[in-house]
């Protein structure tokens, strides 16, 4: 039976109602057959999403185990590599001299005969690590004219409130940022490097006020960053306090900018760039940073390469994709020469 318009079903009587039931009920088992069918197909011909041909993470990438071991590698330098010698240094902070004192075959008194040759090696050692205790004595003294307290000034660095040196919070600082290492893991290097007790607490207190103390060269950053022609942005998932925050970085040639933060929304990028307005944007198809105030929005070339594999995964034959791949890489090589120079 044939329903060209839905007025068409008010004129069915309840027999003609059924009988098109039964077909559309029919016809529905039909095409979901066909559609499990055609998924299982593209799913047989599809290559499986990986790093190298998707945005997946390379941590979900299946590992699969090689056939027959890999062959060993030659060790050593590659043949015709040229050979590097650590240069001696013309001041050396200590020199133990070996003389000779007696001949090993005869064993005659040698000890006033001048040596044919001195052959010189260094060894760079480090010196044995051991903390230094600073007493500041602040001296108060009571004006005799005016009763008036009056209290020595202490130099930069040795402020009353501190207890641990400049050289030494800087270290802290070293470990726990650039160094990536846990609070535990930099008490117990502070004690087992340097001797130095510290809890979790004082090394916190560290960071923090480090990290008050960096706030206006961050901001100088900031600053110089958002007023840049290009700008390139990023986020990933950082976790604050047991939850699930955002770290954004802003970079351009003028510095790098981080940021965290608990949204992942166009608002941050609008907080961050306030009144200004980039030539070029570059990042990836996240909504938020397409939505970034600039005249034009590049994409991160790195997608479209990976995009590009997956199509050539599924069909070798596609040889435009070839092209295009090769093309994004002569652009990011001269990208990179340029700022090489």
């Amino acid at each position: 039976m044939n329903i060209s318009a839905p007025e068409q079903l008010e004129t069915l009587t309840r027999a003609e109602l059924r009988g098109l039931v039964r077909d559309l009920l029919l016809l529905s088992t039909q095409q979901q057959a066909e559609i499990a069918q055609l998924k299982a197909e593209m799913t047989r011909l599809q290559p499986p999403p990986t790093s190298q041909n998707s945005g997946q993470p390379p941590s979900r990438d299946q590992k699969t185990q090689p056939s027959h071991p890999p062959a060993r590698k030659k060790h050593g330098p590659p043949p015709g590599h040229e050979r590097h010698v650590r240069p001696l240094v013309a001041t050396p902070d200590c020199v133990i001299p070996a003389p000779v004192s007696s001949c090993q075959s005869c064993h005659a008194d040698l000890q006033g005969v001048t040596p044919v040759h001195i052959q010189r090696r260094q060894i760079t050692e480090l010196p044995r690590a051991k903390p230094v205790v600073i007493e500041t004595q602040q001296h108060e003294v009571i004006c005799p004219h005016c009763q008036t307290l009056n209290r020595g000034v202490l130099p930069p660095g040795l402020e009353a409130a501190r207890q641990f040196g400049p050289q030494l919070e800087a270290t802290v600082v070293y470990l726990k940022q650039p160094q990536h290492l846990s609070y535990e893991r930099t008490v117990q290097t502070m004690q087992e490097l340097f001797g130095v007790t510290l809890s979790a607490g004082g090394a916190s207190s560290i960071i923090e006020r480090a990290s008050r103390q960096a706030q206006p060269q961050a901001e100088l950053i900031k600053q110089a960053v958002r007023s840049s022609p290009y700008i390139h942005s990023d986020e990933t998932s950082a976790r604050v306090g047991g939850r699930n925050w955002w770290q954004w970085v802003f970079r351009s040639a003028a510095g790098v900018y981080h940021t965290i933060v608990p949204r992942r929304n166009a608002q941050v990028i609008a907080d961050f760039m306030g009144d200004a307005v980039a030539e070029v944007w570059s990042c990836d198809c996240y909504s938020a940073q397409l939505k970034a105030p600039a005249e034009v929005c590049q994409l991160c070339l790195a997608h479209p390469l990976r995009d590009l594999q997956r199509v050539l995964d599924e069909d070798a034959q596609h040889t435009w994709a070839t092209d295009m791949q090769k093309f994004f890489r002569e652009a990011i090589h001269f990208a990179v020469a340029r700022r090489c120079v």
